[in-house]
């Protein structure tokens, strides 16, 4: 029978320390820079979202929960910062604030969305450009704009974020016309915007927008060079980032050769690990082992991003689980969620990890919101005013760091922490044994057939024909129409990667598309390969996107990370974003396939803890993590160059780590005797110290 927590801790701190404990040791002289308050960022969404996802461009819509209420922030009808949103947000830190809002960047044309609600680009615009503006003044945050991709044409982006940059930071002059509309419509003194993001997940496209638009990586940075030019001939000062997609793919080894000159950061999204299809358990593992595998992949980034000649920090403007779900209890609400969350914000203020800004995905109402302020999302409310409706589990984590994060970030170790193993999952891979072990070596692996019936119900719109000893196929499409997704391969484990250790399988080919002559349709047509369980069941699967934009033969190089329980993985075609009929030929040369076992991590640490200080030294903090999904982990922390009386400590803990339901944090107050302090880790938790 397993003790009580309390009784545990009782009995626990009537003995004295014994060889195996976990030592905490901070050292306040140890100072390795000021907390960087950017790093606590959050992300809005208040831009036009119409055709991105699953409504045509020109169907009919009210889009007043974003460019009304701007996500709840605003109140449309006073035009003012919800006074509610305004109070409730002291409870978090608040960096910087993203605008308008990830994929709603891709159809952003700020000029409609200035100047008197007549002149606006559409009658629902009450929460615009200036009014994001005059929100960050309230919010007391850094502003920070995503300059549109797709918006306009590729040609006409230049110019118009130059006008943009007048818009915001210039003097009100006639030698700045854009200026002197911006002091036309209220605000003579200059903005003074510092960040700019040019583009948002630009390698994805503009999703469902019709007509379907992609840049490759050579579209990108021709865009990002030209745009960066206009701004900072406006404006040197503002500070600009490219955007990556993938330490290892074709798009960042371009950027960063063709785009760092002008760069002043690196923009990176990060949504691990999937958690979907997984039980509290598994999905508690998934996180604990992909912690120290993001860390490592922070690292590929900025190895990748010195290939530019240039040392440029990371901008994370995007983190969070990775969650797609859509129910209210998504895993991304979570105790869980706000534990990772939380742990993430703990290493990024770290001034080692060159990190300039980043900003969660995201704070307040629609389908990602850990805090509700608007019931119905549907209408606007005229006497909507912000006041709390709800809050999630994920929310007590950020609130506990608000209290409980200094100013000076401080040397913080842990000693004899205990490690714990974890299998691979879908974006992970196994933690086990002492230390890591690389992948195997690539063994090929000939293909017994293809099989093309899932191809049948296409007709006479998608014929297919190939074979695997010429390692050719071509698919013909004739006025097709439609998403797709047919398999024609399938790769099995092999014989030499045991079951139960993870594998990668690695698809190389080369590729064009010659579009029939009178085709006018569009789509991102792509390949793919899949765990043969299928997406639904396990998320696990990559892809290569928009082999229709390429005349020429081109190679192309996918690989896939499998599980451990992985028997088969599918090749496959994707048809996507199609509109209209598309005609013409997709062929494929000199496709190959290889496999090797994958490499694993250490098992991962159990105890993890940071700390920080007040700006007058007065005040110590602490924040510990027990990455054990049921033990107590009980530590010593021990201050050096610190004389502590007292301790104030918040615990986080739920038992079920999947619960959404807001708890109460547990708040405890201790006396301090010397220099070491002990206390007992409740399992799969967070707890906070102040020490004073």
């Amino acid at each position: 029978m397993r003790l009580g927590f309390s009784l545990m801790l009782f009995l626990w701190t009537m003995f004295p320390t014994f060889a195996g404990d976990v030592v905490i040791t901070v050292d306040s002289g140890d100072e390795k820079g000021p907390v960087n308050e950017l790093v606590f960022g959050h992300n809005l969404e208040a831009g036009d979202s119409r055709g991105l996802f699953s409504l045509p461009a020109d169907a009919p819509e009210p889009r007043t929960f974003e460019v009304g209420y701007a996500q709840g922030y605003w109140d449309p009808v006073n035009q003012r910062p919800a006074p509610g949103v305004v109070q409730l947000m002291k409870q978090f830190r608040f960096g910087a604030l993203r605008y308008p809002g990830g994929c709603l960047a891709h159809n952003f044309r700020w000029k409609e969305t200035i100047g008197p609600m007549a002149e606006r680009g559409s009658e629902n615009w009450y929460f615009g450009l200036d009014e994001f503006l005059q929100l960050c003044s309230a919010l007391k945050c850094e502003p920070q704009i995503i300059v549109t991709d797709y918006g306009l044409d590729s040609s006409l982006i230049p110019q118009d974020a130059a006008d943009l940059v007048e818009y915001l930071n210039m003097p009100a002059d006639p030698a700045y016309p854009w200026a002197m509309k911006r002091a036309a419509n209220g605000h003579p003194a200059p903005y003074g915007v510092k960040y700019f993001e040019i583009g948002n997940e630009s390698s994805h496209g503009n999703h469902g927008n019709k007509p379907f638009r992609r840049y490759s990586e050579v579209e990108y940075a021709d865009y990002f060079n030209s745009t960066v030019r206009a701004m900072k001939a406006v404006d040197p000062s503002i500070k600009t980032g490219y955007v990556l997609d993938g330490p290892s793919t074709a798009w960042d080894k371009y950027i960063v050769k063709h785009c760092s000159e002008l760069a002043d950061f690196a923009i990176v999204h990060s949504y691990y690990p999937r958690t979907d299809s997984l039980d509290p358990k598994n999905a508690f593992l998934a996180v604990m082992a992909g912690g120290p595998q993001f860390d490592q992949l922070l690292e590929e980034f900025r190895q990748r991003i010195r290939e530019g000649g240039r040392e440029l920090p990371i901008a994370l403007t995007e983190f969070n689980m990775s969650s797609i779900s859509g129910r209210p209890d998504a895993m991304r609400f979570s105790f869980l969620a706000g534990m990772q969350n939380a742990e993430t914000l703990c290493k990024l203020i770290d001034p080692e990890e060159n990190i300039l800004l980043a900003n969660y995905w995201f704070i307040l109402n629609a389908m990602y919101g850990i805090v509700t302020t608007i019931p119905d999302s549907t209408a606007i409310a005229p006497d909507y005013d912000g006041t709390l409706v709800s809050r999630k589990a994920a929310s007590r984590f950020f609130m506990a760091l608000k209290k409980f994060t200094g100013s000076e970030v401080i040397g913080c170790q842990v000693i004899g922490s205990p490690s714990f193993e974890a299998p691979s999952f879908a974006g992970i891979l196994a933690s086990r044994g002492e230390k890591s072990e690389p992948e195997g070596e690539p063994v090929p692996v000939a293909l017994e057939k293809y099989d093309f019936s899932s191809f049948s119900r296409y007709g006479n719109r998608l014929q297919i024909a190939g074979s695997v000893v010429g390692r050719d196929l071509t698919a013909t499409l004739c006025d097709f129409d439609r998403e797709a997704y047919p398999a024609f391969a399938v790769v099995p484990r092999p014989k030499e990667i045991p079951r139960g250790r993870a594998w990668v399988a690695v698809v190389d080919f080369e590729a064009r598309f010659l579009p029939d002559g009178e085709s006018t349709g569009t789509a991102s047509v792509g390949f793919g390969l899949m765990d043969s369980r299928g997406w639904e069941a396990t998320r696990c699967a990559s892809a290569v996107y928009g082999l229709n934009k390429f005349r020429e033969w081109t190679k192309f190089s996918l690989p896939l990370q499998l599980l451990d329980d992985s028997e088969r993985v599918n090749l496959l075609l994707r048809f996507e974003h199609v509109n209209g009929r598309l005609s013409g030929k997709l062929e494929l040369r000199n496709l190959s396939v290889k496999v090797k076992a994958s490499g694993c991590f250490p098992a991962y640490p159990g105890v993890t803890a940071y700390a920080t200080k007040s700006a007058d030294g007065k005040k110590l903090f602490v924040i510990a993590f027990n990455r054990s999904y049921d033990q107590t982990i009980p530590v010593d922390i021990r201050l050096s160059g610190f004389k502590a009386s007292v301790a104030d400590i918040e615990e986080l803990y739920q038992d079920n780590v999947a619960t959404v339901k807001d708890f109460a944090i547990a708040e405890k107050q201790r006396e301090v005797t010397g220099d070491a302090f002990r206390y007992a880790l409740p399992p799969h938790s967070m707890t906070a110290f102040e020490f004073q």
